[in-house]
């Protein structure tokens, strides 16, 4: 099961906030997909580039998504 999240305009707190509520409230989710936005969302995906920004055990890798560059895979552990 995957969620998409739209995060535009969210600063990066918010954002982390959101992705970790998303998290817990779907433990049979496997993936999140994440809109940042190509122009204005650059720092958030800058942030998610690296997994560990996210500090949550459940969380294996990120990943762009291929051909869009305002998107970001979360991909998680069931």
């Amino acid at each position: 099961m995957a969620i998409v999240l739209d995060l535009h305009s969210f600063t990066i707190s918010q954002a982390l906030h959101e992705i970790q509520r998303t998290i817990v409230a779907n433990p049979k989710c496997n993936c999140i997909e994440v809109i940042h936005g190509y122009n204005q969302g650059e720092q958030l995906k800058l942030f998610l580039k690296d997994k560990n920004n996210l500090h949550n055990k459940r969380v294996l890798k990120t990943q762009p998504v291929p051909f869009n560059e305002g998107r970001t895979f979360i991909i998680l552990k069931i």
